[in-house]
């Protein structure tokens, strides 16, 4: 009788281990959100503020995601060899600001250029965008 006792503690002690593990492991992990600006070396003013008001964008919309590290933004130079690679993964071959979540992406260019001056609104467009790549 001790043993059957013994056994259904241990089972109860390694189910409830488990769970804790489980719910862990699923808190920890988060969609990865990446938020691309393409570009050429030679840029215009325009150019440049889209990259800086898109990057200041996601930095403060999403702070905690940021410093774990599960979203980012990253500014590209097509013209350097190391963006061959993401680049052909992305289906890239000019100006673009993307942003990607697994297979999803969602094409924000466009607004990005009409907004690149205006950091509300470029939160605005990238906060939407996010939020379209993680529906599921």
């Amino acid at each position: 009788m001790k043993q059957i006792g013994r056994f259904s503690l241990a089972f109860v002690l390694l189910f409830t281990v488990f769970s804790c593990l489980a719910q862990e492991n699923h808190q920890q992990i988060s969609p990865k959100v990446e938020v691309y600006y393409f570009y050429f070396t030679q840029r215009c003013n325009t150019c440049i503020s889209v990259e800086e008001n898109a990057k200041l964008a996601v930095e403060s919309l999403f702070p905690d995601h940021v410093k774990k590290g599960e979203y980012i933004f990253k500014g590209i130079n097509l013209d350097e060899k190391s963006s061959d690679e993401i680049a052909r993964k992305l289906k890239i071959g000019g100006q673009t600001l993307i942003v990607v979540s697994g297979d999803k992406t969602k094409d924000i260019t466009s607004e990005g250029f009409m907004n690149a001056h205006n950091l509300d609104k470029m939160k605005a467009e990238i906060k939407k965008a996010v939020t379209e790549v993680l529906k599921g």
